[in-house]
């Protein structure tokens, strides 16, 4: 995984559609939002990709002899791409727990916006004429 170039692609974008209004609160941008989701899901399939080649890794692994120190040598390889194994995981879990939280934050303030457009402009149950009720 080239690190840089995806690092580049979130990090400036992870608070994006989130601004702060006034001193009292935030903004939601749900547009803003919905294209991280996009950005965050090709940073899932990278780290998936990254697994790939590092399980390939593992297997491909053997030492170059049978004597005591190539197969420790190996051993220490194995230990170590099984540790990247499962910092790879973790990553995965971290990048779809965002992809997750994102598509839920997205329903929840379009609803949240919807709701609040059918209050303003108001209804036939409510005759005050304000359309705030």
């Amino acid at each position: 995984m080239n690190e840089g170039s995806r690092a580049s692609a979130i990090g400036p974008t992870v608070s994006a559609g989130l601004a702060a209004v006034g001193g009292a609160g935030y903004h939601f941008d749900p547009d803003q939002i919905a294209e991280l989701i996009p950005k965050w899901e090709a940073l899932r399939d990278g780290i998936d990709e990254d697994s790939q080649l590092l399980t390939a890794a593992g297997q491909a692994a053997t030492a170059p002899s049978a004597d005591l120190p190539a197969q420790d040598n190996l051993q220490r390889i194995s230990t170590s791409i099984g540790a990247a194994i499962e910092n790879n995981l973790r990553l995965r879990e971290y990048a779809q727990t965002w992809i997750d939280m994102l598509r839920k934050a997205n329903r929840t303030y379009q609803q949240q916006d919807d709701k609040a457009q059918k209050g303003l402009s108001g209804s036939s149950e409510h005759t005050s004429g304000s359309g705030l009720y």
